[in-house]
């Protein structure tokens, strides 16, 4: 099921829930309310009769009274041995008198009280003896149970498809128990529950009708986004890595889709990594072949030449030339590309080290090459003690001044300096190592850097050549680099060797008027 959907259900549910309970609450409280009026009504009507059964009692009783005293007047010769059983006819003939009369009683407050919705019943010391309901319903007998004079019992009953109230209320004539009780109509609370409900069912289906149709475009708006994820997402499974979600809000939903493109960037950077590494390789191996295949091609010509043919000592010492040359550029290259794989899997050893001493011994080592070409080197190189690894640091610059006098023609200068300069880049992460990037570090942690600059006036590269400077194999001029001994790695090495000293190569050239290649090392 779509998310849509539930979030459709479930607001369909709780809608459902909530007006279901207000509105039997208030349905509820109004039929309440109703039948609590309907029972007022009845009491009243209870009340009405008994009111009328008693006045009428107390007219007889005054008539009987009245009557008794005239006898007495009568007869006040009588002697007073027999007043006892006189009260006491008197009192039996009042008790007999009730009994007789009650229905004639009823009968005369019936026609006086009565209504269609109403009747009532008479009950005297437990006999029924008047009532004007045709129907004749049976009385319950908890209406009479712990039934006190001055209070009411009611019970609420159905016949016929009608519902009735019955009050029953007592008064004590000579000893006796009169009861009346009433009988009231209170259908009317009843229909207007019904009434109520079946409008209420009606408000309800009408409102949840609504409340579907409006919450089905709201959330279908509101998951709109969501779609779009779910659309990008496959898109991006499939290979499309440029693909973005355009979600311009600021709820959680825009927050997510901004983070998915994060994601996405990262993945696409990832992969272009990934891609890159694998064209890196492919042409690590492609120009590893190549460079391999040049030299053996002629130290298995001229091998097989020699081999072949009878040749002047001259020609065999010329042969013998190129199969040693080309075995020591090998040699060369099996070196560097141990030590380039040594150092991208293992970490190095540092020592505090005098940067002029360094200096120093690089420019001895180098001195023998640069006089074969006629070149001089001028150094100004101010002393520092930095914490390096003084074989790799020398390799690495060894690798630089090798390929500025490759670069320099006869009768050059090449500069070399060394100083301190204000910091720039000395926070640099492990990753960084495209060449000309750096990061300030303004959090006061580095103040100062060492700064070594090795300056030819050769014939310079363009800036796409030296920002490839660090790629394996790779040579600006191939013919120069083969003619001069070199294989195109070794400032791949310098790169990783810098690298693991924190530290930051850039390389400024034009072609024809020379390379500056600056190492930044903190301090």
């Amino acid at each position: 099921m779509k998310f849509r959907y539930k979030v459709l259900f479930t607001n369909l549910i709780l809608l459902s829930l909530g007006l279901g309970l207000v509105g039997y609450l208030m349905i509820h409280k109004n039929f309440e309310l109703a039948k609590q009026t309907q029972l007022k009504n009845a009491i009243v009507q209870n009340n009405l009769v008994q009111s009328s059964v008693e006045y009428e009692l107390l007219q007889l009783l005054n008539s009987v009274f009245d009557n008794s005293v005239s006898q007495n007047a009568d007869n006040s010769e009588t002697s007073n041995n027999n007043t006892d059983n006189n009260n006491a006819e008197k009192s039996s003939i009042s008790a007999s008198s009730i009994a007789a009369q009650l229905p004639q009683i009823g009968s005369r407050v019936s026609s006086s009280v009565r209504s269609s919705d109403s009747f009532f019943y008479i009950y005297f010391d437990g006999e029924k003896v008047y009532t004007d309901d045709k129907s004749d319903a049976r009385i319950s007998d908890t209406l009479f149970k712990n039934l006190t004079t001055g209070n009411k019992n009611y019970v609420i009953k159905e016949e016929s498809q009608k519902h009735y109230i019955y009050v029953t209320s007592q008064s004590v004539i000579d000893e006796k128990n009169l009861w009346i009780v009433s009988k009231c109509d209170a259908s009317e609370a009843y229909t207007l529950l019904d009434e109520q409900i079946n409008y209420f069912r009606l408000i309800i289906i009408v409102i949840l009708v609504a409340e579907s149709a409006a919450m089905y475009f709201i959330s279908r708006y509101m998951t709109k986004p969501l779609e779009k994820l779910n659309h990008v997402s496959e898109e991006i499974a499939q290979g499309d890595y440029a693909t973005r979600v355009n979600v311009k809000s600021h709820d959680e939903i825009g927050l997510l889709a901004q983070k998915f493109n994060i994601m996405a960037q990262a993945v696409s950077d990832h992969v272009d990594e990934l891609n890159d590494m694998v064209h890196r390789r492919e042409q690590f191996v492609a120009d590893f072949t190549h460079e391999i295949k040049t030299p053996m091609t002629s130290i298995i010509g001229y091998a097989d030449t020699m081999r072949s043919l009878e040749l002047p000592r001259e020609e065999q010492m010329m042969a013998l030339g190129y199969i040693f040359s080309e075995g020591k550029r090998l040699e060369s290259m099996s070196q560097k590309l141990f030590e380039l794989i040594y150092l991208r899997r293992h970490d190095i050893e540092k020592a505090r080290v005098h940067m002029a001493d360094l200096c120093a011994e690089v420019v001895k080592v180098v001195e023998p090459a640069y006089e074969n070409r006629h070149l001089t080197i001028e150094t100004e190189i101010e002393d520092a003690v930095l914490t390096v690894n003084r074989e790799l640091l020398v390799t690495a610059l060894v690798n630089m001044m090798d390929n500025a006098r490759k670069a320099s023609e006869e009768d050059q200068q090449v500069e070399v300096t060394g100083k301190f300069v204000d910091n720039r880049a000395c926070n640099i992460p492990k990753d960084k190592t495209d060449i000309g990037e750096a990061e300030s570090a303004d959090d006061g942690k580095c103040t100062r850097a060492y700064e070594i600059c090795i300056i030819d006036h050769g014939i310079g590269m363009t800036k796409e050549q030296a920002e490839r400077i660090c790629d394996e194999f790779y040579m600006a001029d191939k013919s120069r680099a083969r003619k001069e001994g070199g294989a195109g790695i070794g400032m791949s090495l310098v790169a990783i060797i810098l690298e693991h000293h924190n530290a930051v190569l850039s390389v400024e050239s034009e072609p024809g008027c020379g390379t500056t290649m600056r190492i930044v090392l903190p301090w």
